[in-house]
C-alpha cells in the first residue's frame, strides 16, 4: 500500500517556498497552482527566505530521493541558484554605439585646438602692435571685409577690416529698410502693411546698430583699437575653449556611462526577474532600432556612387558621352545621408538603452555596497 504520508511535512515546506515570491497572486495561492514565472523571487530577502525553506524541506524529508519530492525540490533549487547568481547583461553592440558618441565628442574637442592656438597667437601679436595713427572716417572706409588674413597684424589693419565690415552691414540694412519702405508705401492689405512695417523697423534698428558700432571703433585711438582687438580675440578664445571643454566633459561623461553600464551589468537573477518587463521592452527597442540603423547604413553603403554617363545622340548619327557630374553628386549626398542617419539611429538607441539600464541598476549596486 502506498504511503501517502511520506515527505508530507517536507512537501508543505516546498509549497511555502513556491509561494515566497511577491509575484505570486492571491488566486494562485488559493488554487494552489502557481505559474512558473511567478515563483521566481524579486528581492534578495525573498531569495534567502526561499533558500531557507528549501533547506528546511530537505532536512524534514523522510526520503529525499522520493521522485515526487526530488523533482519539485530540484526545480525550486534551480530557481534559487539562478536568482542568487550574477548574470552578465551588458552588450558589446551598445558599448560600440556609445563609444562612437564619445569619439565624436573627442574629435569635436580636438578640432578646436587650431582655433585656440590661432587666437592665442593673435593675442600675442596684438599686444606687440607698434603705436600708430588709426584715423579712418566713414567716407574713407572701404565697404565689406577686405579678406586680408593679416588683419590682426597691426592696429590699422584691424581697424580697416572691422570698419569695412560694419559699414557693409549698415549699408545692407539701409538698403533692405528702403526696399521694405517702398513695399509698405505700395501695400494694399492690412496684413502686408503690418509685416512690411515690422521689417522696416527691424532693418532701421540694424542699420543704426551697425553705424553705432562703426562710430565707436572709428573714434578710438591706438590704445582703444588695441583694447577692442584684445577684447574680441579674448571673447573668441574663451568661446573656443568653452566649446573644447564642453566636448571633453561630455566625452568623459559618456565614458563614465559606459563604465557604469558595465559595472551594473552583472545583476543577480532576482533583479532580472524584477525588471523582466522593462528588459523585454528594451530588447525590442534595441532589435528594432539596430535593424533600422542597419537598413539605413547598409542601403547607403550599397547605393550606387557614380551616375550613368549621359549619351547625346545627334541627327547625323554620331553620339557623344558625357559624365553626369550632377547625378554623381546627388548619389554621393544620398549615400552620405543614409549612412549618417544609420549611425545616428544606432548611437541614439545605444545611448538611450544604456542610460536606462545603467541608472536602473545603480540603486541595487548601492545596496550591495552598503550590505558588504
Amino acid at each position: 500500500m502506498e504511503n501517502n504520508t511520506l515527505n508530507q511535512e517536507a512537501l508543505l515546506l516546498l509549497e511555502q517556498a513556491a509561494y515566497t515570491s511577491s509575484l505570486v497572486k492571491e488566486k494562485e495561492r488559493q488554487n494552489r497552482d502557481v505559474e512558473i514565472e511567478h515563483i521566481y523571487p524579486v528581492t534578495r530577502e525573498e531569495t534567502l527566505k526561499m533558500a531557507d525553506l528549501l533547506s528546511q524541506a530537505y532536512e524534514a524529508a523522510d526520503d529525499p530521493e522520493d521522485p515526487e519530492f526530488r523533482e519539485r525540490y530540484d526545480q525550486l533549487m534551480d530557481i534559487v541558484l539562478w536568482s542568487k547568481t550574477k548574470h552578465r547583461t551588458w552588450n558589446w553592440a551598445l558599448i560600440v554605439g556609445v563609444a562612437i558618441l564619445a569619439a565624436l565628442f573627442f574629435l569635436g574637442g580636438r578640432s578646436k585646438k587650431d582655433d585656440i592656438e590661432r587666437n592665442k597667437m593673435m593675442l600675442r601679436t596684438i599686444k606687440a602692435w607698434t603705436p600708430c595713427d588709426t584715423t579712418i572716417t566713414w567716407e574713407e572706409s572701404k565697404v565689406g571685409a577686405v579678406g586680408d588674413t593679416n588683419y590682426y597684424k597691426s592696429a590699422v589693419n584691424w581697424k580697416v577690416y572691422q570698419l569695412a565690415e560694419s559699414k557693409r552691414l549698415s549699408m545692407e540694412a539701409a538698403k533692405s529698410a528702403a526696399d521694405y519702405r517702398h513695399r509698405l508705401d505700395t501695400a494694399t492689405t492690412k496684413e502686408n502693411k503690418k509685416a512690411y512695417k515690422h521689417w522696416v523697423e527691424h532693418y532701421e534698428e540694424r542699420e543704426a546698430e551697425m553705424r553705432s558700432r562703426f562710430d565707436d571703433l572709428a573714434s578710438r585711438d591706438f590704445k582703444g583699437v588695441q583694447k577692442h582687438a584684445q577684447d574680441r580675440t579674448k571673447h573668441f578664445l574663451k568661446s573656443h575653449q568653452s566649446s573644447r571643454n564642453f566636448a571633453f566633459i561630455m566625452m568623459l561623461l559618456v565614458l563614465a556611462l559606459i563604465g557604469l553600464y558595465i559595472w551594473t551589468g552583472y545583476p543577480y537573477g532576482y533583479e532580472l526577474t524584477r525588471t523582466r518587463t522593462r528588459d523585454k521592452i528594451l530588447s525590442w527597442i534595441r532589435k528594432a532600432g539596430f535593424w533600422l540603423a542597419g537598413i539605413c547604413f547598409g542601403t547607403g553603403l550599397a547605393a550606387k556612387l557614380f551616375a550613368d554617363d549621359i549619351i547625346w545622340k545627334y541627327s547625323d548619327g554620331h553620339t557623344e558621352t558625357e559624365s553626369d557630374v550632377a547625378g554623381t553628386a546627388m548619389n554621393v549626398i544620398w549615400k552620405i545621408v543614409l549612412m549618417v542617419v544609420g549611425i545616428v539611429i544606432f548611437v541614439s538607441v545605444s545611448v538611450f538603452i544604456m542610460a536606462i539600464e545603467a541608472f536602473g541598476g545603480l540603486p541595487e549596486k548601492i545596496r550591495e555596497l552598503k550590505a558588504s
